[in-house]
């Protein structure tokens, strides 16, 4: 079996990501992959480079290659490295990001357009999003957890963000996100599948 290890910097991922990941292979009909079930944690100051002024920001080159060393330790054959937007562009920092994988191991760089929450919106129904009086051009915009909280109360990462991620139904998700896109798409190329059209 060949084995994906994800880089994450928040508590709730650590949970959440290997499983999201699953349900991208299931999704995807991967098989002879395995995700690790326990992810590298690393702060968001060692994956973007904060010394640049937003949204422009580069990776922290340093921090991308040692997170992946750790990854390489754990035997991985590939990794994912997932991190928030928050107000960056994905754009710049992806492909730099990508770029400053070290040869050795298969990788991908993925941010979350925002925040990883606002993913699992878009994983709620229109019905549900509409009753929280959740618009779409709220899902454009930052502080995806208070939007979260209306439709489930007492949003914490830690508590809920496992629980919503495994109701999560990829294509509907897909279609709605440009950057849950990226993330299927790089899984698949990691795991050498092609992916459904969108």
């Amino acid at each position: 079996m060949k084995r994906l290890v994800c880089i994450v910097e928040g508590k709730g991922e650590v949970q959440a990501v290997p499983n999201l990941c699953f349900s991208v292979f299931r999704y995807l009909g991967v098989e002879g992959w395995l995700v690790d079930k326990e992810p590298i944690k690393q702060p968001r100051s060692q994956l973007v480079d904060e010394r640049v002024p937003s949204p422009r920001r580069p990776c922290r080159k340093e921090g991308i290659t040692r997170a992946v060393a750790l990854a390489r330790a754990r035997r991985a054959n590939a990794a994912l490295i997932l991190c928030d937007a928050d107000d960056d562009c994905p754009a710049t920092w992806g492909p730099d990001a990508a770029r400053a994988i070290p040869t050795v191991i298969d990788g991908a760089a993925v941010m979350a357009s925002r925040e990883y929450e606002t993913w699992l919106l878009h994983s709620f129904s229109d019905e549900e999003r509409r009753k929280a009086k959740v618009t779409t051009a709220d899902l454009r915009k930052r502080d995806a957890k208070g939007l979260l909280a209306r439709l489930v109360p007492g949003y914490l990462p830690t508590t809920h963000q496992l629980d919503i991620t495994r109701r999560i139904d990829v294509a509907r998700v897909r279609t709605h996100s440009d950057s849950f896109d990226k993330l299927v798409r790089d899984l698949a190329r990691l795991c050498g599948v092609t992916p459904p059209p969108r």
